[in-house]
């Protein structure tokens, strides 16, 4: 149980291409080896990463997935069709953990060709949802690194 005093949020992000070459599934969160998985994994290996947080991943095979969901290696990319197939169960996963767990706020991390997955998520949760933005993928991961490894707001505007 967590305590009060602390706003828990849902951590919603999408797979990366890059992937660890396993021969027999693994926990997601070993699986993925792109630039955001190495910030979140990094938080994690050094004590860092914030109780609070819990993280759903989008993934372009398998939908949605828990971090230590045992998943094979797969090669499939996202794009504007497979994500709106996954849109129904994609929001009813998220509105479900959101509500299960009594999560304070939701943050995305996805691309544009995972947005379409999510398309409604604000209107199916009853809790703030917020992007993490940036204008390249070192801004995203600088906000990202910001969140997990600190719990507070993200920066904004040239931090």
């Amino acid at each position: 149980m967590r305590s009060a005093e602390y706003m828990t949020s849902l951590l919603v992000q999408s797979c990366s291409a890059t992937k660890e070459q396993v021969d027999t599934p693994v926990p997601a969160l070993d699986l993925y080896d792109g630039y955001f998985f190495r910030i979140i994994k990094k938080a994690l290996r050094t004590g860092r990463f914030q109780s609070e947080i819990d993280i759903m991943i989008i993934s372009a095979e398998h939908g949605v997935v828990e971090p230590d969901q045992e998943i094979g290696y797969y090669d499939r990319r996202m794009d504007t069709e497979r994500a709106d197939e996954l849109n129904d169960q994609v929001v009813s996963a998220i509105a479900s953990k959101v509500t299960t767990n009594g999560y304070d706020k939701v943050w995305i991390n996805l691309g544009k060709d995972y947005l379409p997955a999510i398309d409604g998520v604000e209107s199916a949760v009853d809790v703030p949802v917020d992007y993490i933005e940036g204008t390249g993928i070192g801004m995203k991961g600088k906000r990202l690194k910001h969140l997990v490894s600190s719990g507070r707001s993200i920066p904004v505007h040239g931090d």
